[in-house]
């Protein structure tokens, strides 16, 4: 795959996945500060859970309009300048006071992160050959993987070492300044379509795309549990410290998400070869495999048992991040890519995300946080169901689409 890349892909694929890995250094980092937080702020978990669902619920509400911008105007642009926005949200996270200060600031890393993934991922679909979408998108979510390992890693580290959770805001914010640069040098070659005009409506009536929706907004709920909470688990239920818990939530997801991520986004595009329904299918098996090894390894058992279940239910969970967007700009109008994802990213987040850390804080006040955790789990089996229907619509449409015209698309670079 790689050996067939001219130098300009190779430059696209390298920058965005690096902005991609800060966009989720930048998010996650708070996480591993939950404790220092709760201390030096007197919060309880419903505060906590805020913090996270503050920033998602602003990144959800802007998504879409940022995803408009990057249909009609230039994507690199919009990235560069959302990189540097959200870099200094970042670095001003330790100048706060107060908890009302630090989710102010969190819902302003939100609005600049918007504006990333419905221009990105716009951009590698573009600039890439269609087989090789799934795995081209899988290589930009390790980008993601490798973030939220390196945040919450840096934040356990910190809080350890230093105890001054300040230092770790200032730490990750540093990168984005050099990566909003060079993400203005990127030579980007859009696509015009030459298609007929279709209206955001039609989104609606696309039920594969309903589906979709539904499925994301259910396994985003789930992660966005486990991704909030998981090191407070592992230190409350497991025995370890908030360094240990760190590393083992970090670079256990790590490695678990990127073998997920790569075999599985090989095998979706493999699939695709020959089956229209190839990539969705491996969305949904992958999904409904995850859910049980998530539930057994938040069960009363060892460390080792522990360990097994985590790292093979986050290999199967990984597996849906490359074939999903590419399922996705499949089954959409090719001008609407920028904005149906960005749509997507509203709902998921809007209905799913935004609430889990809140929702899983108030379970875990009221009983606790295993009893949250093992809640959020069934989202992942129920998101894997949803996705079933995907499968079937792709291969029957794909059917009744065989015999359509060939494309009339154009390419400008800018």
């Amino acid at each position: 795959m790689f050996k067939n890349m001219s130098q300009n892909q190779r430059v696209i694929l390298w920058v965005l996945t690096l902005i991609n890995l800060l966009n989720y250094l930048d998010r996650q980092v708070i996480f591993s500060l939950f404790g220092s937080l709760q201390v030096a702020f007197h919060l309880n978990d419903f505060q906590l859970g805020l913090l996270g669902t503050g920033f998602l619920l602003m990144q959800s509400l802007a998504t879409v309009p940022m995803g408009i911008l990057a249909d009609r105007f230039s994507r690199k642009a919009i990235i560069g300048l959302g990189v540097a926005f959200w870099s200094v949200a970042s670095f001003a996270s330790g100048l706060v006071m107060n908890f009302g200060q630090l989710l102010g600031v969190r819902t302003m890393v939100g609005l600049g992160e918007a504006s990333y993934a419905p221009a990105a991922v716009a951009m590698i679909t573009d600039n890439f050959p269609p087989e090789s979408n799934s795995r081209i998108q899988g290589v930009f979510n390790i980008g993601m993987l490798v973030g939220g390992t390196l945040g919450a890693i840096i934040g356990g580290v910190v809080a350890f070492y230093s105890h001054n959770w300040r230092l770790a805001f200032f730490i990750v914010s540093i990168p984005g300044f050099i990566l909003a640069y060079f993400a203005f040098k990127l030579m980007d070659k859009r696509v015009v379509h030459r298609e007929s005009k279709v209206s955001l409506r039609t989104l609606s009536k696309n039920s594969a795309y309903i589906w979709i929706i539904i499925s994301g907004a259910l396994v985003s709920f789930a992660s966005g549990a486990f991704i909030s909470w998981g090191i407070e688990f592992i230190t409350q239920f497991k025995n370890y410290n908030v360094l240990d818990a760190s590393l083992i939530l970090g670079i256990g997801m790590m490695i678990a998400s990127v073998i997920g991520v790569v075999s599985g986004s090989y095998l979706a595009d493999h699939l695709y070869k020959k089956y229209a329904w190839g990539r969705s299918i491996v969305v949904a098996v992958s999904l409904m495999l995850a859910a049980p090894f998530m539930f057994l390894g938040l069960l009363n058992t060892g460390k080792g048992l522990f360990l097994f279940f985590f790292f093979t239910g986050a290999i199967f969970l990984a597996v849906y991040l490359g074939p999903v967007t590419a399922v996705l700009h499949d089954i959409v109008p090719k001008q609407f890519r920028a904005s149906a994802f960005g749509i997507y990213v509203l709902f998921i987040h809007l209905l799913g995300e935004a609430f889990s850390p809140t929702i899983v804080g108030l379970i875990s006040d009221r009983f606790n946080l295993r009893v949250g955790l093992e809640f959020a789990t069934v989202f992942v089996f129920l998101a894997g169901i949803c996705f079933l229907p995907v499968a079937y619509i792709v291969g029957r449409d794909h059917k009744r689409e065989q015999h359509t015209s060939p494309s009339t698309d154009a390419e400008i670079v800018v």
